[in-house]
């Protein structure tokens, strides 16, 4: 069977510039996710692969289907704040308060690693975005 990451946004957050998710791989929770409301990117399914973030200068899963092309450089990383940190990529923590995420470098050596045996990313939004 091969792994299947499900990120599951969850809901807003305090000041609804973001919008945090559940990142699961084979149904086990991995750790929280937060976006940039105003610049997420569609809830469906994305090819994932690691590789060089010229902007970070490390391996990171980089996002990609046929709509967002690969070249628009949607990553998974480290980040605390939706609209400071993200610029429509997805941050990920291990742990969360009402505004943002904390512990992100973990999770994003977790994350990363998780992507080099996952070839896909399913995000969905089970909630209106309009709250």
């Amino acid at each position: 069977m091969k792994p299947e990451l499900v990120l599951i946004r969850t809901g807003l957050n305090y000041n609804k510039k973001g919008v945090f998710g559940e990142l699961y791989l084979n149904n086990h929770f991995v750790c929280w996710t937060l976006e940039n409301r105003s610049k997420l990117i569609p809830a469906v399914g994305y090819c994932v692969k690691n590789s060089q973030s010229p902007k970070f200068k490390r391996e990171l899963p980089l996002l990609y289907n046929r709509v967002i092309q690969a070249s628009r450089g949607i990553r998974i990383h480290v980040g605390n704040d939706a609209v400071k940190d993200s610029n429509g990529c997805i941050l990920v923590g291990m742990m969360r308060d009402e505004n943002k995420l904390m512990e992100s470098a973990p999770a994003e050596t977790m994350v990363a690693m998780l992507c080099r045996n996952c070839d896909y990313l399913l995000i969905v939004e089970p909630y209106s975005l309009t709250n």
